[in-house]
């Protein structure tokens, strides 16, 4: 669940942290408008691994269009970093 908060409820940042340590997000809002974000360590590392993940999914699928040469499992392993 998402909770929105104005930017100016970092003035008192334990209740924006204590939102994020109940399993929410907090979007902080800036003139009305969602400008920020605030999501606990765990989620934040998936988020961005997924997205290099997807990244990289996608320039495989680029490299397959030209093209490219199947990646046995190994070579996709260490080309995404996992092994």
């Amino acid at each position: 669940m998402t909770v929105s908060m104005p930017v100016s409820s970092l003035t008192n940042y334990n209740k924006v942290l204590s939102e994020v340590d109940g399993g929410k997000e907090v979007v902080l809002t800036k003139n009305g408008r969602s400008k920020y974000a605030v999501v606990d360590i765990e989620t934040w590392q998936y988020t961005t691994s997924m997205l290099r993940f997807l990244s990289d999914m996608r320039a495989v699928d680029e490299e397959m269009a030209k093209g490219g040469k199947w990646h046995t499992r190994d070579e996709m392993l260490q080309r995404l970093g996992i092994k």
